[in-house]
C-alpha cells in the first residue's frame, strides 16, 4: 500500500518538478527591459501627479523646511537630466537650474517632460549604462513617496492608489 502511494506521488510530482526547473531565453527577464519598465512606472506617476495638483498647490510645502510641491517636481526634472545623461556616458556634473528657477506649474510641466524625453532615449539606447538609470528609479520612487504625502495632505488621490 505504502509502495502504491509512493509511485502516484512520485508520478504526480515529477512532471510539476520538470516543469519548474525549465528555463527558456526568451522567458529570462532582460534587466535593460525591467529597469526601464521601472522607470515607466514610477515616472508615470510622477507625471500624473504634476498635472493633478493644482497650479495654486505648487507652493504648498508641509513644513517650513522641506521643498514645495513645485520644488519637489523641479528637482526630479533635474535628477532625470542628471541621471539619464549619465545613462548614455555623459559625463555631467550635478545642477538644480530647473529648482532654482521659477516652480510653478506651468513652467514645470514642459520641463519635466523635456527631461521625460531624454530618459526615454536613454533607457531605449542599446548601449545605456544601468547603474545611473538604476540609481534614477530609486531617486524618483524615494521622491514619489514625498508626493504621496504632499497629496495626502492636500486631500487629492495619488496616482498610484
Amino acid at each position: 500500500m505504502k509502495l502504491r502511494i509512493l509511485l502516484l506521488f512520485c508520478c504526480l510530482m515529477a512532471p510539476a518538478a520538470s516543469s519548474f526547473g525549465q528555463t527558456t531565453p526568451d522567458k529570462t527577464p532582460d534587466i535593460r527591459t525591467e529597469v526601464r519598465n521601472g522607470f515607466n512606472e514610477v515616472n508615470g506617476w510622477v507625471t500624473k501627479a504634476a498635472e493633478i495638483v493644482p497650479a495654486e498647490k505648487y507652493n504648498y510645502r508641509p513644513v517650513d523646511t522641506v521643498r514645495t510641491f513645485g520644488q519637489l517636481i523641479a528637482h526630479i526634472t533635474d535628477s532625470y537630466n542628471y541621471f539619464c545623461a549619465h545613462g548614455v556616458g555623459n559625463k555631467v556634473e550635478w545642477s538644480d537650474p530647473v529648482e532654482k528657477g521659477a516652480t510653478d506649474k506651468d513652467t514645470l510641466l514642459p520641463k519635466l517632460k523635456e527631461a521625460v524625453g531624454r530618459c526615454n532615449a536613454a533607457y531605449s539606447a542599446g548601449n545605456a549604462q544601468l547603474r545611473p538609470l538604476f540609481s534614477n528609479v530609486g531617486h524618483t520612487s524615494l521622491h514619489y513617496g514625498n508626493i504621496i504625502t504632499y497629496m495626502r495632505m492636500l486631500g487629492l488621490k495619488p496616482p498610484s492608489s
